[in-house]
């Protein structure tokens, strides 16, 4: 019998200790929180040396929202290459909206299938696409596009090539029937494939059906390659690739390879085999606070020429965002994905 109450003589001290916040090692900041020579506190955090009233709604949705302004801001970027590309052009634009707006701001490189998933999840705030993503996420999730890329020499629209050897027998898109042709992806490339194949389709020329052979080459480097030392009748790129591989010492001379049924304009400095179409997009999610929404843009349309952050991204510029129509078109006409949505 003594051993019983001696035991409950024993929880009932623990008890005691543990209902007046008693830490035995730590100092107890994973139970209260409170600042070292803050008044006493309540449980419910109020002071036990004070009248405070009762927390009212909009209190606590201060509260809230206050939370929700100390999180990092997300910025997803799809990753054409790796991700420690998107960080080489996206970093030094992140950092400037960092420092103009006061606020922390995160890059998150994305691939092609989980940029979908991070808007439909809202583990971002803010995306960036090519074109034709940037356009099926907004059919499925009501982004909002706030700007559109500029590029140095080219502006805020970008084209596609179909390309043969310089010295080919290719003369006419009619005369791609029964070649070897390889493009970037049937899904998801924009300038890479799918402009070409919706230009061809508009031609009365099936690439699905009427080339010996249609294949999928991720790297348009490659593709060039292929078409230089006869692997491929034809390839499909974008506009200033050629250029690119030209500087990089990947070609000699553009004059190499030949542009199938160029098209020239005033308006756009290169040659190109399809119609013109607007550059990438940078948009906010349906839920992005307005206000952080009209910061970012304005941001954004006030960098100045020149500005390091834009060098590093390849582009001289943004533009208000321009109208992505002939994406949505060309959507519908393939029934890619998002096709059947409702607009």
């Amino acid at each position: 019998m003594y051993l019983c109450y001696k035991i409950t003589f024993i929880f009932t001290i623990i008890g005691l200790f543990l209902s007046l916040g008693f830490s035995g090692c730590g100092d107890g900041s994973d139970i209260l929180s409170v600042e070292r020579d803050s008044p006493q506190v309540s449980k419910s955090g109020l002071s036990l040396n004070e009248t405070s009233p009762e927390t009212t709604p909009s209190e606590s949705s201060n509260s809230e929202s206050s939370n929700i302004e100390e999180r990092p801001i997300r910025i997803g970027v799809l990753a054409i290459d790796s991700a420690l590309s998107v960080h080489n052009r996206y970093a030094p634009l992140v950092e400037h909206l960092s420092k103009t707006l006061g606020r922390s701001f995160e890059l998150v490189p994305l691939t092609q299938e989980r940029q979908f998933i991070a808007v439909e999840q809202g583990e971002i705030d803010f995306t960036s696409n090519n074109p034709l993503a940037a356009v099926q996420i907004q059919r499925l999730y009501n982004t909002e596009f706030l700007v559109t890329y500029s590029r140095p020499r080219l502006g805020a629209q970008f084209s596609a090539l179909i390309i043969v050897k310089s010295d080919s027998t290719i003369q006419t898109l009619e005369d791609l029937k029964g070649t070897k042709v390889a493009c970037v992806d049937f899904e998801t490339a924009a300038a890479g494939c799918l402009f070409q194949v919706y230009h061809l389709l508009q031609n009365n020329i099936d690439p699905f059906q009427d080339f010996s052979t249609f294949v999928e080459n991720p790297s348009q480097d490659n593709i060039v390659l292929a078409v230089l030392n006869g692997t491929l009748d034809a390839g499909f790129i974008r506009t200033g690739q050629l250029e690119k591989m030209l500087k990089n010492g990947l070609l000699t001379e553009l004059s190499d390879i030949r542009i199938l049924e160029p098209v020239s304009d005033s308006s756009f400095a290169l040659k190109h085999t399809t119609i013109l179409y607007p550059e990438w997009p940078i948009a906010a999610l349906s839920d992005t606070d307005p206000a952080l929404k009209d910061a970012v843009q304005s941001a954004l349309l006030a960098l100045p020429d020149g500005h390091s952050a834009l060098a590093a991204a390849n582009v001289d510029g943004f533009v208000e965002a321009a109208d992505y129509q002939s994406i949505h078109d060309l959507i519908e006409a393939l029934q890619l994905k998002s096709w059947d949505v409702n607009l």
